[in-house]
């Protein structure tokens, strides 16, 4: 095949051949991951959205099999069959087109229930390689989705041009680990005690990284509680924690929650609320100018008292969309004043209810209510408290019920 024609006729049988041999998911080379591409089930094939004059609906780009599927063998026989024969050299013959008529025969009907949209692999199509040569602020309509798990360059080249503001996306692609740089380097530019040299140094970026890396490029709605460095700086000319967060996603929108007014920073990407977490009336006020189930991420880094924290839980907890993540920060730092006989620790409230499934201390506030909206709570170390006074679990992040993965 390789020496009567192109390589990518032999790229195509071969595909066939490896998938029934050994099982597993094949992708093509060009194709960029962006996410992990978390997929369980039998088979995976994806549409692309132009080619159908052709005959050509299904790319072959990306394909999950066990082994030895019976499917796979008949596509490696057929695509032998056809490259042979007298027609088997057209464009897509054992590719494209071998696929989308297999799948839309009789032999290969089972195989329709495993056919997924364009978006996940193929959201920019092979007729539109231009908007490669975009920024990646142009895009956002192709990459911030969840459902998009990789983007096929379709052979697209990028002419060594550099990075930097501005660049082009295919450029970007090129060196993603430089373009994309992870949370945890990114953090230690900014003056955040998110990184792991300046402030208190609690290196939670480690634990944003984890759990929010898979969504860099659809997260939409970000809230942060407390913006301030110091409670009595007047004169904060900066937001470094804004700043972090837009630089690592690049279409999400921030909203800042603080005593201090920052309106003067406000922007089309951040947007900002005066509000005093002890003062039900304030917060509810916040509440109301959002829509619930808007938020994808919800910080809180305010005054790190418990009741203002879990006033704060119990009045947010709504406005996050499910499968969003909330965030409490600092868990073993308490200010003074507060009346351990009239309100729990947050910490132990909520290792209470990870434990037993509802509070078994006093809970004023009522945060045993949200016990059932909670898929998980998981806690993390703050890397100053651990190694200053020994103390375990002070960031937690509690996981809403709901969202849809890509599991069936």
């Amino acid at each position: 095949m390789v020496a009567g024609s192109e390589i990518r006729y032999f790229s195509d049988a071969f595909r066939y051949a490896v998938l029934y041999e050994h099982g597993g998911l094949w992708m093509d080379c060009d194709v960029v991951m962006l996410r992990p591409f978390p997929f369980r089930g039998d088979y995976f094939f994806n549409l692309q959205w132009r080619g159908g004059h052709q005959g050509h609906f299904v790319c072959g780009n990306v394909i999950y099999a066990e082994a030895f599927s019976p499917h796979l063998r008949a596509l490696y026989e057929m695509s032998i069959e056809r490259f042979f024969g007298a027609s088997g050299k057209g464009f897509g013959e054992i590719g494209p087109k071998l696929l989308s008529d297999y799948i839309a025969s009789d032999q290969g009907a089972e195989l329709r229930d495993w056919v997924f949209g364009p978006m996940f692999f193929n959201a920019i199509d092979w007729t539109e390689i231009g908007e490669f040569e975009k920024p990646l602020a142009d895009v956002a309509v192709y990459l911030n989705d969840e459902r998009v798990f990789g983007t096929h360059l379709w052979t697209a080249r990028n002419e060594a041009r550099s990075g930097g503001e501005g660049a082009p996306l295919i450029s970007l692609l090129v060196e993603p680990l430089r373009s994309f740089p992870t949370l945890i380097d990114l953090a230690d530019r900014f003056n955040t005690d998110k990184n792991r040299h300046t402030g208190n140094r609690h290196a939670y970026a480690r634990v944003y990284e984890r759990l929010l890396s898979s969504r860099r490029l659809s997260m939409r709605r970000l809230l942060e509680i407390g913006l301030c460095r110091i409670a009595a700086e007047g004169n904060q000319s900066e937001t470094p924690s804004v700043a972090l967060w837009q630089s690592y996603f690049p279409y999400a929108e921030v909203i800042g929650v603080d005593l201090t007014d920052f309106s003067q920073f406000n922007n089309e990407r951040f947007k900002s609320f005066v509000c005093d977490q002890s003062k039900l009336e304030d917060l509810r006020s916040v509440a109301a100018k959002l829509e619930p189930g808007s938020l994808d991420v919800i910080i809180d880094d305010g005054s790190h008292a418990s009741f203002d924290e879990q006033l704060t839980l119990r009045e947010f907890f709504p406005l996050l969309a499910e499968g969003g993540w909330y965030f409490i920060e600092d868990l073993d730092w308490q200010p003074t004043g507060e009346n351990a006989g009239e309100i729990t620790l947050t910490k132990h409230i909520l290792r209470e209810i990870q434990q037993h499934g509802t509070a078994r201390s006093i809970d004023p506030v009522g945060i045993s209510d949200l016990a059932d909206q909670f898929a998980e709570i998981r806690f993390f170390d703050s890397h100053f408290e651990l190694s200053q006074a020994k103390l375990l679990g002070g960031l937690v992040a509690i996981r809403k019920r709901g969202g849809v993965g890509l599991v069936r």
